[in-house]
């Protein structure tokens, strides 16, 4: 009886060339789950940087919202701290004044020259982190009393207001490179935490943020070939603080995790650094 059949040799051939093709499908699926893996990472990097980049640019371009100046605030402090509508706070840190978040509108008809208004509802103000107004993004006011959906203003209208225009409650934003509980430490890797300083205290905005650094551009500065002369400043005075006319964001974010390839030469981590000069348009009109 002829029976047919393979042998061991042919079966031992078998093995290693299945062995070769099973290590070159492995090697190609490993080679292609690092590489998904690292553009999910640079990818995920990207949008929290411009993600910071663009929520930034919103607010800080809005500064001086409401036709404030630098005398505004020079007698009751926004929050206590705050009388200029632009405050560096070191490198790493900025706070920005203005008429951010429209709260209710006028329920009557507001005359020039007197000094209360009528609202539809003024549970949003307070006599202490809420008591700075701004009606229709022209008339700034500092509250004086609240009874009910009357509001009494320190001092008079300059304009005429008709109901149904928006008010605008302002407030103190601050930026910072930190941590909940430190928002000015500003390690590699920190969040960027953004604080309204109405009693929430900083939340993140975008996390893994390696650097983050804020520089002034005054009203006198020129735009010469590529560079601004002088160079963008760190520190401003609080005598020029009102001549602060852009500021200049370096926001450098990274991956959340390592790349085990770049960590052979390195530490390992993708990087991206954004600039960006932001206009603020509502101070020196």
């Amino acid at each position: 009886m002829n029976r047919k059949g393979m042998t061991l040799i042919e079966l031992l051939v078998a093995l290693v060339m299945s062995g070769v093709l099973v290590a070159g499908v492995y090697r190609t699926f490993i080679s292609q789950q690092h590489t998904f893996t690292v553009q999910e990472q640079v990818v995920d990097m990207q949008q929290n940087a411009r993600l910071a980049i663009n929520r930034m640019t919103r607010e800080l371009r809005m500064a001086g919202y409401g036709r404030l100046d630098a005398t505004f605030f020079v007698i009751g402090k926004v929050h206590g701290t705050y009388q200029d509508v632009v405050t560096p706070n070191g490198a790493g840190s900025v706070t920005v004044i203005g008429g951010y978040q429209a709260v209710t509108t006028l329920s009557a008809f507001a005359s020039q020259g007197q000094n209360f208004i009528l609202v539809n509802n003024a549970s949003s103000f307070d006599m202490a982190k809420r008591q700075y107004i701004c009606i229709n993004g022209i008339d700034s006011h500092q509250i004086k009393t609240i009874a009910g959906n009357q509001i009494e203003l320190k001092d008079t209208l300059n304009y005429a207001h008709l109901a149904g225009e928006p008010i605008f409650l302002i407030t103190a934003i601050t930026y910072s490179h930190g941590i909940i509980g430190d928002p000015f430490r500003g390690v590699a890797g920190d969040p960027l935490l953004r604080n309204d300083n109405l009693g929430a205290g900083p939340q993140p905005v975008a996390e893994n943020i390696e650097n983050l650094q804020f520089l002034y551009i005054l009203k006198d500065d020129v735009w010469n070939g590529n560079k601004w002369v002088p160079d963008p400043r760190l520190n401003v005075p609080a005598a020029q603080r009102a001549d602060i006319r852009i500021i200049q964001v370096n926001i450098v974010a990274r991956t959340d995790r390592t790349d085990p390839e770049l960590a052979k030469t390195g530490d390992g981590f993708r990087r991206r650094n954004l600039t960006s000069n932001i206009q603020l348009r509502n101070l020196g009109v």
